[in-house]
């Protein structure tokens, strides 16, 4: 009995490792082919400017290509999320500064 457990939880362990995807086996300028073959193709692909984000949401992954070659790999998507988020508010403010100095002037 002991036996048919120890062997079910590593079974259900080797299955789980199997479902990770290896986004930290993904470098600079490997092709977007290589990628899509290592941790597939993304829940969301975002052109921005001469780029391209992939955006693995429920991995918190992103990746942004360039030229059909990874330039960068995001590994914590959510980090980078509310860092954007808080520049947000930096800019709403100073852009509310601005008008009241602007409108001081007038």
């Amino acid at each position: 009995m002991k036996k048919t457990l120890l062997i079910s939880l590593a079974l259900l362990g080797l299955v789980a490792c199997a479902k990770k995807k290896p986004f930290e086996s993904i470098k600079s300028g490997m092709s977007t082919t290589k990628v899509a073959e290592l941790v597939g193709e993304p829940e969301q692909k975002m052109p921005i400017l001469i780029a391209e984000w992939w955006v693995y949401p429920k991995d918190n992954k992103m990746i942004i290509m360039v030229n059909d070659t990874v330039s960068k790999v995001i590994i914590d998507l959510k980090a980078v999320q509310d860092s954007m988020q808080s520049v947000t508010g930096d800019l709403k403010n100073l852009e509310t500064q601005i008008k009241t100095q602007l409108d001081s002037l007038k």
